[in-house]
């Protein structure tokens, strides 16, 4: 009799949980989750240090939020999507990429859920030439027989390059038959061949006051060129890509006016069998933290949480259900 009432009351108690706050037993005890980042001592790992950090304070005593030093903007939401990490790290675009199985990603990563956006100013698509160069567009790039230098193929920077390309109607292959050079190598030796002359212009994904960059522009011997409207059109409509972004005036030494762009911000996104309760304390930790998120890294000035929910800034895949309680709850969304 006693065994029985106390079944009785515990699935009585479950069931309150239940009603009350959509809570699961699972979430109600100490979690271990992983988060990935990337490489140790690198914006993304300040970011997710801060960000575990508060997560675990919001989450049941004794839990813990490990930071994994990898896989960077591709290989997160891999990771995310097979489980090996319950959340992570992602640019807004390449969410969306990974979610559609399109550009670097070969196949649908369709467990991935947001949890919250635009933490960061945006990466923007850099397009850096050199004065002695001759070009002015990404027009000019046969006619010039121009060397490119990108990063190594399967990096976000890569992609962005190829897609500028494309929204110009050429490529890679049209560039060297015209008599120009695509070479992929690591960041620094491409900023290097910058410098030195052995590259023409250079094509990435490029952080706010970016410190290679900012390096490479001091040597007054590049400038940075816009993207034309119709393609940054394009951009944004076809590859998930934040219009209305610019290279900003004394960003980098040279710049004097904006320099119209595309690109993306960082967001946290989230494993969909992440429990629904685990999901709503981390993002409320997060909103309702914005000067903690701040306070972690320069380049997290730009956070506001008003934003965090809102589809563009997170690729356009779904909200995880129980950050979109969360915002919901918070007059946030609709």
């Amino acid at each position: 009799m006693k065994t029985k009432l106390k079944s009785l009351i515990a699935g009585g108690m479950l069931a309150l949980a239940t009603a009350f706050g959509g809570q699961s037993a699972y979430a109600q005890n100490a979690v271990n989750l992983k988060m990935a980042s990337f490489n140790v001592g690198g914006s993304w790992y300040i970011y997710a240090t801060a960000l575990s950090k508060l997560a675990q304070e919001a989450l049941p005593e004794g839990s813990k939020v490990e930071v994994l030093p990898y896989q960077g903007g591709v290989g997160n939401p891999i990771l995310v999507n097979r489980g090996e990490a319950d959340m992570g790290l992602s640019f807004s675009a390449l969410s969306n990429w990974a979610y559609n199985g399109k550009i670097t990603f070969s196949e649908e990563n369709q467990n991935i859920r947001a949890l919250f956006g635009g933490l960061n100013q945006p990466h923007r698509l850099g397009i850096v030439v050199r004065k002695d160069s001759g070009i002015a567009s990404l027009a000019d790039l046969s006619k010039e027989k121009a060397r490119l230098v990108t990063v190594q193929r399967g990096g976000a920077g890569e992609a962005l390059a190829h897609m500028a390309l494309e929204a110009y109607g050429t490529s890679y292959s049209d560039l060297e038959k015209a008599g120009g050079r695509v070479t992929h190598v690591d960041l620094p030796v491409a900023i290097q061949q910058m410098r030195d002359g052995q590259a023409d212009i250079f094509i990435h994904n490029i952080g706010y006051k970016q410190p290679d960059v900012m390096e490479l522009a001091l040597s007054g011997k590049v400038k940075f060129i816009p993207l034309g409207e119709k393609q940054m059109n394009v951009l944004e409509n076809d590859y998930g890509l934040l219009g209305d972004l610019s290279i900003k005036p004394e960003e980098f030494d040279g710049v004097d006016t904006a320099v119209p762009s595309v690109g993306y911000p960082t967001g946290v996104i989230a494993n969909a069998d992440m429990p629904d309760n685990v999901a709503y304390a981390i993002t409320k930790a997060v909103i309702e933290h914005p000067d903690r998120i701040r306070a972690a890294h320069a380049s997290l000035s730009a956070f506001d949480p008003a934003k965090a929910g809102k589809a563009a800034v997170n690729g356009n895949i779904p909200l995880h259900p129980g950050a979109a309680r969360y915002y919901r709850e918070a007059g946030l969304i609709e």
